[in-house]
């Protein structure tokens, strides 16, 4: 049955260059008809029967895009034991501890959000003070930006980790210390998740996307399967995709392009990890960290896999996206893509990268020549830069002042869409808004428009859908967030 809306009498931000306010739209069956005057439109809507609604003071703008989230991850975090406010390795053992006390037998004590930047000591629990508190349970604890992992020696074994495994840190003595990096990480965190079944996996997916539409959003970008989740997690989502409230997509982590493409996407990584965090110090820079020069980080590639992987997308139709947050990630994922254009030319490939958190000047404008497009979280310096955060502690006045530049990116020319990564950032547009117009530093500061445009039109823009999406125009799908406020007005 066709279902007609009317949103008349208040503004109406179109983000379209011709006709950019309006103050009444009409939407049948999920797509926008007219633009225009009320008295028109609301004739029209009545005339076909359908629900005539005052704005009054509120404000329509396109329905409101994340280009970055984890539903799985987000989905089940919800159900995790909440570390972020703990300011000790004491306060994380006692909320162990407590677990420990609580839980039935055989139920892991799973924690999230653990940001080590926080804790007093520098440094999160190991995994004999994790034994110490919790003996008869298996400990999983996920650092705040999902790059390691904690477990104690119960877990370890359950994981059928050793001390070969890549990424299992030891100590002094050669005994895993708990803390898992890189395949060590990975491993841990698909043998968790898979231990999930169906139907909860689907509640995380159905809670994310709940979530979302709570926050005004329209349409994630999910990024999922991978080496930070499981690949058994697609079937799920695409097959429940249609019955969720917002529209996703799928951006699916596998270095595997077949799979991708036998599953109909067009969408492949998202979360092909070039490098890791600030947070943990793996993120690649040529320069060691400020508080620690033991550690520049590290590349998780070789450049001529990357360079292959770009290849691949472009030859196959395929757009492809990588984690890269560090100097070299960043300088990598250019590379790449500028040798791949040699061999197969591509005009519109949108080949993205996912954070581009610390370029250099000239990658900024390398970026705009290749034709990369941007997929960046405002909020990630607004909660953790600025002086004496834990980015300016990890990489010093310079080079921390020096990241994420929003404004150079748009200087530039460079499609740049807005996200969270939740749920490292909560999913929340506005949010993400107010931290690109409001910057540690005003030199990375966008307009309140361009800011809104991020999370709509140029949002749409990143993952080939501005003809469907990202603006109020006649013809598009009828995604409209109503605000009790115009996001762009000073």
């Amino acid at each position: 049955m066709m279902q007609t809306l009317a949103l008349v009498n208040g503004k109406v931000i179109t983000m379209e260059p011709v006709n950019p306010q309006s103050d009444a739209v009409l939407i049948e069956d999920g797509v926008i008809v007219a633009v225009g005057g009320s008295g028109e439109i609301a004739r029209r809507c009545q005339r076909l029967g359908g629900e005539v609604v005052e704005l009054g003071d509120k404000v329509a703008v396109p329905g409101l895009h994340d280009c970055h989230v984890h539903m799985m991850g987000t989905g089940l975090n919800a159900l995790g034991i909440d570390m972020y406010d703990c300011a000790s390795i004491q306060d994380v053992l006692d909320k162990v501890q407590e677990a420990d006390r609580t839980y039935p037998e055989t139920k892991w004590v799973f924690g999230k959000r653990l940001d080590e930047s926080r804790l007093k000591e520098g440094r999160p629990p190991t995994a004999a003070e994790l034994d110490a508190v919790s003996p008869k349970h298996p400990v999983y604890i996920i650092d705040r930006g999902w790059h390691y992992t904690l477990v104690n020696t119960l877990a370890f074994g359950l994981f059928g980790l050793t001390t070969d495994t890549p990424g299992v840190r030891a100590d002094s003595e050669g005994r895993p210390n708990g803390r898992l990096h890189d395949e060590a990480n990975a491993t841990a965190k698909m043998a968790f998740f898979e231990r999930q079944n169906a139907a909860q996996r689907e509640a995380a997916f159905r809670y994310t996307a709940g979530a979302a539409a709570k926050k005004g959003v329209t349409t994630l970008h999910a990024q999922e399967g991978g080496a930070l989740f499981a690949d058994s997690d697609i079937p799920i989502l695409t097959g429940i995709t249609d019955a969720l409230p917002v529209r996703v997509v799928l951006y699916w982590a596998t270095e595997d392009h077949e799979k991708v493409l036998a599953a109909g996407l067009r969408q492949w990584g998202g979360d092909i990890l070039l490098d890791g965090s600030i947070g943990s110090r793996t993120a690649a820079f040529p320069d060691p960290y400020a508080d620690d020069p033991s550690t520049s980080g590290y590349l998780l590639y070789e450049d001529e896999r990357v360079r292959g992987f770009i290849l691949t997308a472009l030859k196959n139709g395929l757009q492809v996206a990588f984690h890269a947050i560090g100097q070299l990630a960043v300088k990598q994922a250019l590379d790449g893509l500028e040798a791949a254009l040699r061999i197969c030319p591509v005009k519109d490939h949108r080949i993205r990268i996912e954070h581009f958190g610390f370029p250099t000047r000239a990658d900024v404008d390398r970026a705009a020549r290749l034709g990369a497009v941007i997929s960046t979280q405002p909020s990630f310096t607004f909660l953790r830069g600025g002086p004496g955060t834990v980015y300016n502690q990890r990489l010093g006045d310079a080079r921390e002042r020096a990241g994420y530049p929003l404004r150079r990116f748009l200087d530039a020319g460079i499609t740049v869409g807005g996200g969270s990564d939740s749920d490292v950032t909560p999913i929340d547009p506005l949010l993400g808004m107010h931290a690109a117009v409001n910057p540690p530093y005003p030199e990375n500061a966008v307009t309140p428009r361009e800011s809104l445009a991020m999370f709509t039109i140029e949002a749409a823009k990143t993952a080939f859908e501005e003809k469907v999406k990202g603006s109020i125009k006649p013809g598009k799908y009828g995604d409209v967030t109503v605000l009790s406020q115009d996001p762009t007005a000073v």
